[in-house]
């Protein structure tokens, strides 16, 4: 997954860039020049500027992107008006590094854990990067891994383009083909109708991919 900062400390970032591919605004003009050009899963910003931040919640889709925005700006107004254009929460100065974290986490929680589970019995772990059910396992390394997990923890939206794909799970999605996407569809179909003798992966026609479901 994939998360943009701007104004953020550090050691807030510090505990969730294992967990998401973090890009650092410099400015806020970058941020929105960011928000612009590339898919985030969250976009973390601390600003008291009202068009600033309206500036870049027009770029989002607020269906893939969950915008935070932590200010001073204690203006009701400020607040409603965010929120109408599509911030999920507005967090108001003092606020601790332990809230916005736990506010993280309660949007994208299954990202926190280390073993979602799928249907069926079936389940990923995300440490052992394995895909199992009982007694078997079936492991999966580097990209084709994390395409399966996303699918996954993305089980109850609408089928998941090839864009957002690159865009949550490589650090220079502009740099890389989006044939690499198919190729790896095509391996964890592979690996897991060997093992299981079933395909978990329905691709939809000019929309993208969805695990099937129960």
């Amino acid at each position: 997954m994939r998360l943009l900062s701007y104004n953020i400390d550090e050691k807030l970032i510090a505990c969730i860039e294992d967990i998401y591919i973090t890009d650092i605004a410099e400015d806020v003009e970058d941020a929105t020049y960011h928000s612009e050009v590339r898919n985030y899963n969250l976009i973390l910003i601390k600003e008291n500027n009202i068009f600033a931040c309206k500036e870049i919640l027009k770029k989002i889709n607020s269906q893939v992107t969950a915008v935070i925005i932590i200010t001073d700006n204690n203006s009701k107004e400020f607040e409603l008006e965010l929120l109408k254009l599509g911030a999920i929460s507005i967090l108001k100065e003092p606020v601790s590094n332990e809230f916005i974290l736990a506010k993280i986490e309660s949007i994208h929680r299954e990202n926190f854990k280390n073993v979602i589970p799928f249907k069926n019995g079936y389940k990923i772990n995300i440490q052992e990067k394995s895909f199992n059910h009982d007694q078997s396992k079936v492991y999966l390394t580097g990209k084709s891994f994390a395409i399966l997990s996303y699918l996954i923890k993305n089980k109850h939206r609408p089928p998941i383009s090839k864009d957002e794909l690159l865009h949550a799970i490589w650090d220079e999605p502009e740099m890389v083909s989006d044939n690499v996407i198919e190729i790896n569809i095509n391996n964890i179909r592979n690996n897991l109708k060997k093992e299981f003798d079933e395909n978990f992966i329905e691709t939809v026609r000019h929309r993208g991919y969805k695990v099937i479901p129960n």
